[in-house]
């Protein structure tokens, strides 16, 4: 990893607070058995439609995991926090680049942090 992913990683860190809070929002939607803590031994969590945001929101994105998470972990989760954002925003129908919703903000916010990474 480049001195400057390691230069980012607390705005990455910081950047991921938000996926984070829009998973969690699209889980609480309903009642969960566990909490919103997926456990792969019950059957209700491997067939519930919220399988994706369960696992990153309990797991891959709460602080600990982030805090001990190396360089190339955080960038693979800023990507995958990227993709489910911009998700989010085509099912809405947005223009990112002119929109100044959070969503938007946030994705326009990311991407110089993409950058840094792909560089």
């Amino acid at each position: 990893m480049s001195e400057s992913v390691l230069e980012k990683r607390d705005q990455i860190i910081a950047a991921l607070d938000y996926p984070r809070l829009l998973m969690e929002r699209e889980i609480k939607q309903r009642a969960c058995p566990e909490h919103y803590r997926f456990n792969e031994q019950v059957a209700e969590c491997n067939e519930c439609l919220y399988i994706l945001e369960c696992q990153s929101y309990s797991k891959q994105l709460a602080a600990p995991t982030l805090r001990r998470a190396s360089s190339g972990e955080l960038l693979r989760m800023l990507r995958f926090g990227f993709e489910y954002v911009s998700y989010q925003l085509n099912r809405q129908d947005h223009d990112t680049a002119q929109c100044e919703c959070d969503q938007c903000v946030w994705i326009r916010s990311v991407a110089p942090l993409l950058d840094v990474a792909a560089a």
